[in-house]
């Protein structure tokens, strides 16, 4: 992530990064890169890439454009342009999720409330102090698990079964990858398998799924941590969490129906400059538009 505009003009964040996409059935590959503007030229939201054919190595097509506007895709054989997507006229979808009081502690969105609604405050000092007690638990229960000897794992995901001869051979470059297998024979049969993996539609309550748990491999005879609302989940409960902020769903599910509730486009209001408080050495660094 690059911050644009922190000291003048208006801020601004990108993402800048490669994508990978991967069909096994016809061995090709996209790499599509998010670019970056440069500082003394380039532009925003552009993109670049290649599909290629990873069995015989050959560059097949090259990716140019914007992923706001059109991007193209050019045949390396032909020379030959075309439009693999227009995002200009295109209609947005926005993400549907499940509604806060239906979601687990854990949930990015229910997790963060606070600190969003601070920011969206333009309450920076709040923010910081929400935003630290999430990362202070995070550190504590790391500690707790270094020292009974528990190798953390996800809930929902496992490492890639890779190298030769595995199951997952050439997905070495993924860390993670989904502990379910969705492979029915029919579209409907997919999605099941895709519901009965974690709660998705509103409505949906938890299921009990097998879960890899935790894996000892210094302390063999310790017991997990009891389920006393950690930020990990261990498997060892599926029940969400009682959150104090249960009070202040009603008025965040205002505020969605009516804004986003973080606009990282907005400029920061005069006299109120972004603080950050580094929560390992208590240093406070002040961020401040410059004076035009």
């Amino acid at each position: 992530m690059y911050a644009r505009g922190i000291l003048f003009g208006k801020m601004k964040y990108e993402l800048g990064d490669h994508s990978f996409v991967r069909c096994p059935e016809n061995g090709l590959m996209a790499d599509v890169e998010f670019k970056t503007k440069g500082y003394f030229g380039g532009t925003y939201n552009a993109i670049g890439g290649v599909i290629r054919n990873e069995r015989t190595g050959e560059t097949l097509y090259e990716l140019s454009g914007m992923w706001s506007g059109e991007m193209v895709a050019k045949n390396l054989k032909t020379g030959k342009k075309q439009v693999l997507f227009d995002a200009t006229n295109a209609r947005h979808t926005p993400p549907t999720v499940r509604p806060l009081e239906e979601q687990d502690a854990r949930e990015s969105q229910k997790l963060w409330l606070k600190t969003v609604i601070a920011i969206k405050e333009q309450n920076h000092e709040a923010a910081t102090d929400e935003k630290t007690k999430i990362e202070d638990q995070q550190r504590e229960e790391a500690a707790k698990r270094h020292a009974e000897g528990v190798e953390w794992q996800p809930r929902l995901f496992r490492k890639v079964r890779g190298g030769p001869g595995g199951s997952e051979e050439g997905e070495e470059d993924l860390d993670w990858i989904l502990a379910a297998n969705i492979d029915g024979p029919t579209p409907e049969a997919m999605v099941q398998q895709i519901l009965s993996v974690a709660p998705i539609l509103p409505g949906q309550t938890p299921q009990s799924h097998a879960s890899n748990g935790p894996s000892r491999s210094h302390q063999p005879n310790a017991q997990p941590p009891a389920a006393s609302g950690d930020l990990i989940d261990f498997g060892q409960s599926h029940n969400p969490t009682p959150n104090s902020t249960s009070a202040q769903l009603p008025q965040l599910q205002q505020q969605q129906n009516h804004q986003p509730l973080l606009d990282l486009q907005d400029p920061v209001e005069p006299g109120h400059p972004v603080k950050r408080v580094d929560t390992m050495t208590s240093d406070l660094d002040e961020f401040v538009d410059a004076k035009s």
